[in-house]
């Protein structure tokens, strides 16, 4: 498609899947996200990230915990687990954290539905456990939200031989990324129009990639890099 022929807004349609180019993203993602984490049909990502798209601070900030339990007999470990996960539920909202699940996309983990999650077996012998994140709004520092998931940890009740375990560092989370869909395509078709402003008049921009779906990754220890696949070239018009 190019921009210097049919304009700005015409890209924004067929970007958004209007114009009759039907968008491969139309998962419409609403929930809240793993910035290490993308789509399982992403298969086009590439190693090298495209120069523009949309820096922005992480919603949230997340760390992987376990409860574990050795206890002999194996149901007694599933209650020791499941009464220390419930105390956990019942301080989150007050330490200032949430539970939640999710390899991809997450969900909050609550006093309705947190016996639905699998038991895992242990690394050791007659070990069970469940995984699962803690969570922290990132409107500080990491920092800050780091030492609100530590305190939180630190303060589970113990329940028997069950325990909680930090497990990893640190990651980020976004929510909704695909709502910064149009504003990116809107900072590639500026770069591309600038880029084709340059070889003067006679000039214009092919653009590809930008009904393809939109990725992201970690940019720094608060932020995330939201982008399209695209790739443009500069042809006389």
């Amino acid at each position: 498609m190019s921009i210097g022929r049919i304009g700005l807004a015409a890209v924004l349609a067929l970007a958004a899947g209007g114009g009759g180019v039907a968008a491969q993203d139309n998962s419409n993602i609403q929930g809240e996200v793993v910035v290490t984490a993308q789509r399982a049909s992403a298969g086009y990502l590439a190693d090298v990230q495209p120069v523009v798209g949309l820096r922005r601070t992480a919603d949230s900030a997340i760390q992987r915990v376990q409860f574990t339990s050795d206890s002999r007999e194996e149901d007694v470990r599933k209650r020791e687990i499941h009464a220390m996960l419930e105390a956990a539920i019942r301080r989150a909202e007050s330490a200032g954290v949430e539970l939640v699940t999710g390899d991809f996309e997450l969900t909050k983990v609550t006093l309705t539905n947190y016996k639905g999650l699998a038991f895992q077996r242990g690394g050791r012998p007659d070990t069970s456990e469940i995984g699962l994140f803690v969570k922290a709004g990132l409107a500080g520092s990491v920092g800050s939200a780091q030492e609100r998931i530590d305190t939180f940890v630190k303060g589970v009740p113990a329940n028997g031989r069950a325990l909680i375990e930090k497990r990893g560092g640190i990651t980020l989370t976004i929510k909704n990324p695909d709502q910064y869909r149009t504003e990116i395509v809107r900072l590639v078709a500026a770069e591309g129009l600038k880029t084709a402003a340059a070889f003067g008049p006679d000039y214009g921009v092919e653009v590809t990639g930008l009904n393809e779906q939109l990725a992201w990754a970690q940019a720094s220890p608060t932020e995330v890099f939201l982008y399209l696949p695209y790739n443009f070239s500069i042809r006389p018009k």
